[in-house]
């Protein structure tokens, strides 16, 4: 009986100290619409680690088509004319697209310039000077003499600039990961 009684007492010293005041009206309703908002399952983006080589190969897909269609259709001065005049231009708008994606991955990268990833961006950049030289003498030889290979080379260029990007972003990450590893070990 005793545990009983300690247990009364202990209640009856508490009674006054319990929240016993009963919430505004709506309250039950507010709450509900406030978890429904929180809970609401976020919408998943679809990142497409290689996005990029979908446009290159949209773009290698319209040269193709153009130089077959014009190949069959070359005996007209007309169709030559157009021939040597429309790739130039399917071939600088996807120039266009395909540097500004270059650029993007380059505002990226140095953004995470900081003393441990400094070499690597510098490494990087030097790596990406080359591969623009080279884009440019492509470029002179294009405008001299229209090959298909030459365009070939002009979209490889492009996918190793793109790829030697993602790959030092890849590097960045591992780097970062490595330094929040020993950060964690020498904590503990």
């Amino acid at each position: 009986m005793s545990d009983n009684s300690n247990i009364k007492h202990l209640l009856n010293n508490q009674a006054n100290k319990f929240d016993i005041e009963v919430p505004n009206s709506g309250h039950k309703a507010r709450f509900i619409e406030k978890l429904a908002r929180e809970n609401t399952p976020e919408k998943k983006l679809n990142n497409n680690k290689y996005w990029y080589l979908n446009i290159a190969a949209a773009f290698i897909i319209c040269i193709g088509s153009f130089s077959i269609y014009y190949s069959k259709n070359n005996t007209e001065t007309s169709v030559v004319k157009t021939t040597v005049e429309n790739p130039f231009i399917d071939i600088s708008n996807a120039q266009f697209h395909l540097e500004g994606i270059v650029k993007r991955e380059l505002v990226k990268l140095e953004l995470e310039r900081n003393t441990t990833t400094e070499n690597i961006i510098d490494g990087a950049l030097s790596q990406l000077d080359f591969l623009e030289q080279e884009q440019h003498k492509l470029e002179g030889q294009l405008k001299m003499n229209y090959d298909k290979r030459i365009i070939k080379a002009l979209v490889d260029n492009f996918q190793y600039r793109i790829q030697l990007l993602e790959n030092v972003m890849q590097q960045i990450e591992i780097t970062k990961e490595i330094k929040i590893e020993n950060y964690e070990t020498n904590v503990i």
